[in-house]
């Protein structure tokens, strides 16, 4: 049960730094550092959700899939944003963007959806 608590955590703590590294200026010093950091949170969160089987005892469900999907993406996003500083093409730092966002999305905000279902922990926590 203990792992659900740091995936939990770092789960919550990624959604508001990711908000921060959206609104604020990209390409700074700022910028970089914490996306590094929430890149690495994400990483973990997706790990340890490999330890997480509550739903089928022993087995994944499909809320699995997000854990590739998470890496991949991630992976994609640092390729591109090297690609842009390499060769200032434009469309791979847009790619970058969209990547980005893309793991907010999916990985945070629908997945944390996902977590108000009932029988999962956030459900019981918050609705009782």
């Amino acid at each position: 049960m203990q792992i659900i608590y740091v995936h939990a955590a770092l789960a919550l703590l990624a959604i508001p730094l990711g908000l921060y590294i959206f609104i604020n200026k990209k390409g700074t010093k700022h910028h970089k550092i914490f996306g590094r950091i929430w890149m690495t949170v994400l990483i973990i969160v997706s790990l340890t959700a490999l330890f997480i089987q509550t739903i089928n005892p022993g087995q994944y469900s499909l809320i699995h899939l997000l854990i590739p999907y998470t890496i991949g993406s991630l992976i994609y996003s640092i390729w591109n944003i090297k690609k842009f500083k390499k060769t200032k093409i434009e469309r791979y730092k847009i790619k970058h963007m969209h990547s980005m966002i893309g793991v907010y999305i999916g990985a945070l905000l629908i997945a944390g959806a996902f977590t108000l279902m009932p029988g999962r922990l956030f459900h019981e926590i918050i609705f009782g």
